[in-house]
């Protein structure tokens, strides 16, 4: 991508200078006439496709700190996620980061695209966009705000008030609903400009369907029978056929927390230090595949200190550790600096691999998606290990046999309950949604798979409850206070504990 990244980040941010400086009746008066007065619309939506895989900030604090160790993808002595501490700017990351960002950017965007057929694929892009980070917000703490966010430019709204995760989510499936239909090929889009899949409005609409999958399915205790209508309707229109059409952002070795991949460029920069990084592969994930033979192992992980990417040699740190056993770090595993922990190690933002695991989830509670479950946990396993062949080729890929081996050796749980086909599909998807702890969490919470063990440590807030959300942006009681408590009192105590609407 070269220098695409500094340009763009230029380019935006003074085309959102200058939309800032108007105001409506005062266009002639306010302009600047050294300004760039013609928004450059492309090179908006490419930063805020950017913006929807987050920044370092809130990846390394909200991701790799809090969600990533709460599911024990991860582990660390003082880690707030492994401990369930309480860091008011770690929790707060994500909010902060999310409204003042990417959401910032696609509203502002969508504020400019003139009207017309010509841009109506743009526009529907941008509300695809705008779920996915919607969702991860909602999902992460609860009510926040929706229909009034990010209107102080456009609607001098600057108190925005808490909707109820209820109408929050209807409102995601319908704009999803909305939004994939009206995509049309043969209207123009921004071609190259589209970082995810280079304008090919095909793979935006199944895009959109595979989206609607994953909200719907998060509503599958609280409102089944919705969730059952629109995993149905997002099967039938169409979702991801193959690991070519998974959502991945790619990035470069540099420069740093420009175009380096935001979940891997901190990690590598300031912690590992050859291997004395204090966050190491949890016990839990490293365990399971070491326990199962999976040749996924020798991708994910290696001993950095040595360069050991042997499964044999790999060790995971238990998330209620004190200390490193044995006092030195450097013999635990680390993510693969060679592979998924590589500076331009691509990004999966959401995977054909979890779309098979969707549908076999449905296909369990008997819902019409036109497949078995064991059919789509297979597949969703293949995909699972054949996605990782967009790490490079540093280590060798999962192979055919390796796969049949594994499947034949833990096959789909066809004569089992409910429940265990249940826990099983989760497993697999825990593992594939490695580095993606936020979507993790909520499928935990979701389900309570996999089963993991909580940590009861001395310094935490939950007296060994696994957390249920992270706490609110504290700011909000300063600058948006009565909207704040009114949420707070629908929705119960902004603590760690605190249930979801969803999380039944």
């Amino acid at each position: 991508m070269k220098n695409r990244y500094i340009k763009i980040f230029c380019i935006a941010v003074v085309g959102a200078f200058t939309l800032a400086s108007c105001d409506k009746g005062f266009e002639e008066m306010n302009k600047n006439p050294n300004a760039l007065t013609d928004p450059a619309l492309k090179s908006m939506f490419t930063l805020a496709e950017i913006y929807v895989d987050g920044q370092d900030f809130s990846n390394t604090r909200g991701n790799n700190l809090y969600a990533a160790q709460i599911v024990q993808h991860f582990s660390s002595l003082g880690g707030p996620g492994s401990k369930y501490t309480y860091s008011s700017e770690y929790s707060a990351a994500l909010f902060g980061e999310t409204y003042g960002k990417g959401l910032n950017q696609i509203f502002q965007l969508m504020s400019v695209i003139p009207e017309g057929p010509e841009n109506s694929n743009m526009i529907q892009a941008c509300r695809i966009m705008k779920v996915f980070l919607f969702q991860k917000l909602t999902d992460t703490y609860g009510e926040v705000p929706y229909f009034e966010a990010v209107k102080g430019y456009n609607g001098n709204i600057f108190n925005p008030k808490y909707d109820t995760q209820e109408a929050i989510y209807n409102d995601l499936l319908k704009e999803l609903d909305e939004a994939g239909t009206a995509l049309d090929a043969g209207k123009g889009f921004v071609g190259s400009a589209d970082l995810y899949y280079q304008g090919d409005v095909a793979r935006w609409k199944k895009l959109a369907n595979s989206l609607m999958l994953r909200v719907a399915m998060r509503l599958s205790k609280v409102n089944p029978a919705k969730a059952k209508e629109y995993v149905e309707k997002a099967y039938s229109k169409g979702v991801f056929t193959s690991n070519d059409d998974s959502l991945v952002l790619k990035h470069d070795a540099g420069p740093a927390g420009v175009k380096t991949n935001p979940i891997t460029s901190s990690w590598v920069r300031n912690d590992l230090n050859g291997g004395e990084s204090n966050i190491k592969f949890s016990k839990t994930f490293i365990d399971l595949l070491k326990n199962t033979n999976d040749p996924r192992l020798r991708i994910y992980a290696k001993i950095e200190a040595t360069g050991d990417n042997n499964p044999a040699n790999q060790q995971g740190l238990a998330n209620d550790a004190k200390e490193f056993p044995g006092g030195d770090k450097k013999v635990f595993s680390d993510p693969n600096t060679s592979t998924v922990l590589r500076l331009d190690a691509p990004t999966l933002i959401m995977s054909f691999a979890e779309v098979q695991f969707i549908l076999a989830e449905a296909s369990v509670k008997g819902w019409n998606v036109g497949g078995s479950a064991q059919t789509y946990y297979e597949n969703g396993v293949r995909a699972a290990m054949n996605i990782l062949t967009i790490f490079g080729d540093k280590v060798p890929a999962v192979t055919p046999a390796e796969y049949n081996t594994y499947i034949t050796t833990y096959p789909f749980k066809s004569a089992g309950t409910e429940a265990q086909k249940i826990e099983q599909i989760i497993t697999q998807k825990w593992i594939v949604l490695l580095f993606n702890g936020f979507e993790a969490f909520s499928e935990y919470r979701r389900t309570g798979y996999p089963v993991l063990v909580p940590v009861n440590d001395p310094t935490g807030e939950t007296n060994g409850t696994i957390p249920r959300r992270l706490i609110y942006d504290q700011s909000e009681l300063i600058t948006n206070a009565a909207n704040f408590k009114e949420a707070i009192q629908r929705q119960g105590l902004d603590l760690m504990t605190t249930r979801i609407w969803w999380d039944k």
